[in-house]
């Protein structure tokens, strides 16, 4: 099977676990893996696969594998570039070339779709090897750099949602690929609940505005006393002082508990205690957007039914019965919607749960996902790389 390699901005990431979650679906298929990042964090978790920074090591010998005709492609290509300087991709893709050669690595999959895009689709050309990227959101809705380009110089492109696949239709017809960000169904599981009086709702995610957490504490500030609910809000962000401050000032703080942000571990043990998992994510004026949530699937793969907003990916994770769905930036259809929720009988909440579970099973699992990435690479010709 073809060794990979990732490439990823900065790696790892706390909030970025599906990135995580695809590599170690990949290797549990059998490829031989590593990860490129231009910024290596330092973490406590060990990896089963090696991580290099971009430049960390340097070999002439990737020389040997050029050709004029390939030398042509990727000089074409850095010139075609519009949105980064030249310069900069043209030395950085000679060294990312030059580490893939040394590696034996036969494709290489780019996460986001701007400068790491950019380097692997370059340093693929000028080694012969095949390349492919999936973009995830803010890479293509707030910040996009030379898409079109990147969708017709890639030998396949990962749209996490239909309706980004569409847009990415729209601008080329060269292989677009749909396929979900999966979750490891095996970490992610329900288990039986504590019992107590009230019911827990949760939000996990970044405290920015795209996550919508200013609406949710406006939808609860009528519900909070009149019903038996409380929230745990799980992440950590620019916005999580004002947060912090407009709960205050809702009279919200016995119910409301900031909790910070949590590693992965802590989410597979805590998430199933919980009773709904509640996230108003919303588009913001600079086009950033959630285009698929992987919170929702770990959410929903350990048996929490979801109340989130119909917006792009959302609408594709939460199925008939497996949570609610609202406009955005509503915080009176989000109130109705958590009042609803809370109205219904224990046993209605338990099934919706378990229709979830079954929801991630059949549609999200990591597992089934990596397979499917996984042929899409095995099945592409070395003549075909461009």
């Amino acid at each position: 099977m073809k060794k990979i390699a990732f490439v990823a901005p900065t790696f790892p990431v706390l909030s970025e676990t599906f990135i995580r979650t695809e590599i170690d679906s990949i290797q549990a298929c059998g490829h031989k893996v590593c990860m490129m990042t231009f910024k290596k964090h330092l973490s406590a978790q060990k990896f089963k696969y090696p991580i290099y920074e971009i430049g960390q090591f340097f070999s002439l010998a990737f020389i040997t594998r050029m050709t004029p005709r390939q030398l042509i492609q990727f000089m074409r290509f850095i010139l075609s570039q519009k949105s980064m300087p030249k310069r900069s991709l043209f030395l950085y893709s000679i060294k990312l070339a030059s580490q893939l050669a040394k590696l034996n690595i036969d494709h290489v999959h780019a996460h986001f779709a701007q400068h790491t895009a950019s380097h692997s689709i370059a340093a693929a050309k000028l080694i012969g090897i095949s390349c492919s990227f999936v973009a995830h959101g803010h890479d293509i809705y707030e910040s996009p750099f030379d898409v079109r380009l990147k969708l017709d110089s890639s030998d396949f492109t990962v749209a996490v949602c239909n309706d980004m696949k569409q847009d990415f239709i729209k601008l080329s017809n060269n292989n677009i690929k749909l396929l979900h960000c999966g979750v490891k169904t095996t970490l992610f599981k329900p288990q039986p609940k504590l019992n107590r009086n009230n019911i827990q709702l949760v939000f996990v995610g970044r405290l920015i505005e795209a996550k919508g957490v200013s609406y949710l504490l406006r939808s609860l500030q009528g519900l909070c006393g009149k019903y038996p609910i409380s929230i745990d809000i799980i992440g950590d962000g620019e916005l999580a002082e004002d947060l912090r401050q407009q709960a205050s000032e809702l009279g919200l703080t016995p119910y409301v508990h900031f909790l910070g942000a949590k590693e992965p571990s802590w989410l597979q043990a805590n998430l199933p205690q919980y009773d709904c998992l509640v996230a108003p994510f919303c588009s913001t004026a600079s086009g950033l957007i959630d285009t698929g949530p992987v919170v929702l699937k770990e959410a929903m793969a350990v048996g929490l039914p979801v109340i989130t907003t119909n917006i792009m990916g959302c609408k594709e994770i939460v199925g008939p019965n497996t949570g609610l769905l609202v406009n955005q930036k509503d915080e009176l259809l989000l109130a109705q919607a958590i009042e609803r929720f809370v109205s219904l009988p224990e046993e209605k909440r338990l099934e919706m749960g378990q229709l979830a579970r079954k929801n991630i099973e059949q549609n999200f699992d990591a597992t089934k996902q990596a397979r499917i990435l996984s042929g899409w690479i095995e099945n592409i010709s070395p003549c075909s790389t461009t």
